[in-house]
């Protein structure tokens, strides 16, 4: 048995000395080796015992055993530790092996893949000169330390060891590649192209040389050269709408542009289903400023399934961003988003764009029903909730906001917004409780956000005045006006809801007067202005301020009319006031008092 198994392992060392002519890579030529040795081995024994490292020793030590067969043994059984991950063991018996025989080339190049494993590179170096000059004619021992070369960063004897190779060997093209992978290294790009152009000469022009020397001209600064190449790449090519793409983009970015709309074509008749033909045309003529060409070529791609809707979705995002200053574009967006929704129905991706695009045209009812396309098909999206709750509350549709924003809330329990909406919702529906519940628990989500977190103490202040909690209602609109004291909204909300409790007047006057100042043209906050001055008697200043609200161009509310009406009681001018309370009744708004006012003619508070 033993016999057997020595004159086996001097074969396997035989065959590696055999593979002078091998271009194997280390990891097949390895596995190569032990497959067969496996073989052997196992066909061999008539048991499936192996023998174990004591028995070696015990022969090792006897006199009758040649040091060949020895050196066999623990081969083998090198093999087989670095067969099963014993890296530490597999270098102790090839060390073992070479000890019985210390000319023993394949445990040299065994032990030098072990050791460049474990990042040892000096001494598998090492180890690779011994083998190569045992064997100085094995190809394969000197790929390996061509490649140990490489890995220490020494590319001039990596490149050195393949020019020595194709000596031997010169139409080999694996050998060419790996020089010029050394040229490159040593940034020698005219030598790597006189390799290329080699390697050319045998292959034929082909793709991944053409573009490994256009990456090299362009680093060497030669962009026509660079041009040429993929010039002749399309040129051999001429039915490749791939290579027609890349002169296109080539010629667009010289400003070729007749050149770029020449090889744009020429890919349309190769492949007129092509959807990124007719993108990157409609690229082209918007950049020609052709809009409607660049518009129809844009729809045919869109209208192709075969083109993903993400791909799709990014090609979109330059023609919006176009809506903010090109009114043109802004009318061609809702066709697109259209085209986009039709020809992927399942996808929410095009809802929410088109969504996006009649939200941005003021069609508040269309993205609403978009967005809820959306979510239908895709609820996850916060994005989408947060727009749609935006329509909600543009088209004053507080069932529908109360009702999304509950469930937003729920999907997205430490987002904010949606408790504010949600809070909004319930004030508007007379549901004051729970609209306060809502604004104190969104309140803990607001980080970082002073804006939002004033809003909250708006709408705060706003329900516990309903509720008739005046405290708690001051309460909250000062902590909104000390994070934005310029917040002209909550400094007339306050003044006017002072103004009706009689309470503090020259500080709800202050208010007003700072609310006016601030967004001028605002009538609501011109009549807490004037109501404020009527609060305090002061009815000549009342007046004067409110005529300029009736007087602003907008359209008055019943309040402003029915305010008006009481400070024209109040300078004794009856008749007129009843006149405008008749006027405030027409307009609508009005408090709840007015009937009475009409009934009695006097004035009721």
């Amino acid at each position: 048995m033993i016999d057997n198994l020595s004159d086996s392992m001097m074969e396997i060392k035989l065959f590696h000395k055999s593979l002078s002519n091998s271009a194997l890579n280390f990891s097949k030529g390895i596995y190569y080796i032990s497959f067969i040795i496996i073989i052997l081995v196992f066909g061999c024994q008539t048991t499936k015992k192996t023998v174990s490292e004591k028995d070696a020793h015990k022969e090792q030590s006897a006199s009758m055993v040649s040091p060949e067969k020895v050196n066999a043994k623990f081969f083998t059984m090198g093999l087989e530790a670095r067969m099963t991950g014993d890296n530490e063991k597999a270098i102790q018996y090839f060390n073992q092996a070479l000890q019985s025989k210390p000319d023993d080339a394949a445990s040299m190049y065994e032990l030098s893949d072990l050791y460049a494993r474990g990042n040892r590179l000096d001494e598998s170096l090492e180890m690779m000169k011994k083998a190569i000059e045992i064997a100085p004619e094995n190809t394969w021992y000197k790929i390996r330390i061509a490649q140990i070369y490489k890995l220490m960063g020494d590319y001039e004897s990596y490149g050195h060891v393949y020019r020595e190779l194709l000596i031997n060997q010169p139409n080999n093209t694996e050998y060419f590649s790996e020089l010029s992978s050394a040229l490159l290294l040593l940034e020698k790009y005219d030598e790597a192209i006189k390799v290329f152009d080699q390697i050319e000469t045998q292959i034929g022009v082909n793709e991944m040389l053409s573009l490994q020397k256009q990456q090299i001209y362009l680093t060497m600064d030669k962009p026509q050269k660079a041009n040429a190449e993929i010039e002749k790449l399309a040129a051999a090519f001429p039915y490749e709408p791939r290579y027609q793409a890349m002169l296109a983009e080539i010629y667009m970015n010289d400003g070729q542009k007749l050149k770029a709309l020449d090889a744009y074509q020429k890919i349309k008749a190769l492949d007129p289903n092509d959807p990124y033909i007719h993108i990157s045309l409609s690229e082209y003529y918007r950049q020609e400023g052709d809009l409607e060409k660049a518009y129809d070529e844009l729809l045919i791609g869109l209208a192709n399934p075969d083109l993903d809707i993400e791909t799709k979705i990014q090609v979109l995002v330059f023609w919006f961003k176009g809506t903010e200053v090109n009114p043109d574009l802004k009318e061609k967006a809702i066709g697109i988003g259209e085209v986009l929704v039709q020809t992927h129905p399942d996808s929410p991706r095009g809802y929410q764009i088109l969504g996006d695009v009649l939200m941005d045209d003021k069609d508040n009812a269309g993205a609403n029903a978009n967005y809820l396309q959306s979510l239908g098909i895709d609820s996850s999206n916060y994005a989408v909730w947060e727009s749609l709750l935006f329509t909600d509350i543009n088209l004053q549709n507080f069932d529908a906001l109360e009702n999304h924003s509950l469930r937003c809330k729920n999907l997205f329990p430490v987002q904010p917004l949606p408790y504010l909406f949600h809070g909004i919702a319930c004030y508007q529906n007379e549901k004051y409780t729970e609209a306060l519940k809502s604004f104190e628990d969104g309140r803990k989500f607001v980080v970082n956000n002073d804006n939002l977190l004033g809003e909250f103490y708006n709408y705060t202040g706003e329900v516990q005045q309903k509720l008739g909690n005046f405290s708690a209602s001051s309460l909250a609109y000062d902590k909104a006006l000390i994070i934005n004291p310029d917040n002209s909204m909550v400094l007339n909300n306050y003044a006017y809801y002072l103004s009706l409790r009689g309470e503090q007047l020259e500080k709800a006057l202050e208010m007003a007067k700072k609310a006016t100042e601030l967004d001028p043209v605002n009538t609501s906050n011109i009549d807490t202005y004037a109501w404020v001055y009527y609060k305090l008697g002061r009815y000549e200043d009342a007046q004067r301020w409110l005529e300029k609200a009736i007087n602003s161009g907008e359209k008055p509310s019943g309040t402003i009319f029915e305010h008006y009406g009481d400070i024209l009681y109040k300078l004794n001018r009856k008749e007129e006031a009843l006149m405008w309370w008749q006027k405030a009744k027409e307009a609508g708004e009005t408090t709840e008092f007015l009937d009475k006012k009409l009934i009695s003619k006097e004035l009721i508070e």
